[in-house]
């Protein structure tokens, strides 16, 4: 065997090494994806939970507010990364779809890098990260933006992998050109994570002189800049009237080749959800409360409107109700001469669940 024929095998092992590191790094806990309600009853699991769930705590973070002028300022929200983004993927409730196009995505960048690492002078492929998430409130676009951001950080494409969010409102100030002055320090605080735009389709009404359409221009400005690639523009929001953004401005269509589609969640998908955060404050239903909880979460699935659909969020809000309840309950049972125990007040009881109103339709916003 000659030794350029030696040399080369030995070039192909290493490769194959650097390859299958990288894949079993991009894969790793994909079958890690059993999901609990359990409780947990070792103080040791709860604070190694707890450990899984903490944010990393990055000393370089930006600031979260937008200034227009000294008497004009916008905060805005920033999401730290998580420290197991890829376990939080996996125990995410429904969103099969979603989970599966991450996963290519992710599995694609880590192929990236990995021959740009092993073949120097290797063209890399151009992989987008930039992504719209159709949507109704409350079917987990947040969520998985964090998460999504994370996992970029985790496989090395983005530096840092927070979330900044805005909202048509966090460019818009009082006088003409504040809104470039807002992109530029959204831009500058997303730099190395996500920038997500919720209800984006807010920023190009049918008005000629919106100032909102001067956002989308800087937007696609920036996005042709292949110098900034170290940031994912995350735009969300309705289906319909996203859709109808990106068939007005075929360039901003062609800059978001990644689309998810977040479905409402059913009626078992939503009592998923519901155990899962009763669980972080150690609450449990009686076999009768749970019960009725499900029949009145069933009734207001079946009677909501398709529009105002809380899916979520209507949890959050039916859950706030109950504690609040179930609170009361506790405090005036402790005057009383059968004051509960302690296991009785991580009990939640059929007098404890009553319903909500469920939110009625509203006017359509967008165009």
């Amino acid at each position: 065997m000659s030794d350029k024929t030696q040399e080369s095998m030995m070039e192909d092992d290493e490769f194959s090494l650097l390859l299958k590191e990288f894949v079993d790094s991009a894969l790793d806990d994909d079958n890690d994806n059993q999901e609990t309600t359990s409780f947990l009853n070792d103080e040791e699991e709860d604070d190694e939970e707890k450990d899984e769930d903490e944010e990393i705590n990055l000393e370089d973070f930006p600031e979260g507010s937008v200034e227009f002028n000294e008497k004009n300022t916008v905060k805005v929200e920033i999401l730290k990364p998580l420290r197991n983004p890829r376990k939080k993927l996996d125990q995410l409730v429904g969103c099969k779809n979603i989970k599966q196009q991450i996963s290519d995505l992710l599995l694609f960048t880590t192929y990236n890098r990995c021959m740009a690492m092993g073949n120097p002078g290797w063209k890399e492929h151009n992989v987008s990260l930039h992504a719209i998430f159709f949507g109704k409130p409350g079917t987990g676009k947040t969520t998985v933006c964090k998460i999504y951001g994370s996992l970029l950080r985790e496989v090395g494409v983005l530096s840092k992998g927070h979330v900044v969010i805005c909202t048509r409102s966090t460019f818009l100030g009082t006088n003409w050109g504040d809104e470039e002055k807002a992109v530029r320090q959204v831009l500058e605080m997303a730099e190395g994570g996500v920038l997500m735009i919720d209800e984006a389709y807010l920023l190009n009404s049918p008005h000629p002189n919106d100032p909102g359409k001067m956002v989308i221009q800087l937007l696609m400005e920036i996005l042709a800049n292949e110098y900034h690639r170290d940031i994912a523009i995350v735009l969300c929001g309705y289906k319909e009237p996203m859709q109808q953004l990106l068939d007005l401005n075929a360039g901003l269509a062609s800059r978001f080749p990644n689309r998810f589609e977040f479905a409402d969640f059913t009626v078992d998908e939503l009592m998923e959800i519901t155990l899962r955060r009763m669980d972080e404050y150690k609450y449990h239903f009686t076999r009768a409360a749970k019960a009725k909880y499900k029949a009145l979460l069933t009734e207001a699935y079946a009677g909501h409107d398709a529009n105002t659909w809380g899916n979520a969020r209507f949890v959050a809000n039916l859950l706030e109700h109950i504690y609040l309840a179930h609170a009361k309950r506790c405090v005036n049972y402790a005057f009383a001469e059968d004051a509960p125990t302690i296991k009785k007040c991580f009990t939640i009881t059929p007098a404890d669940v009553q319903p909500i109103d469920v939110p009625k339709p509203k006017p359509h916003v967008g165009f």
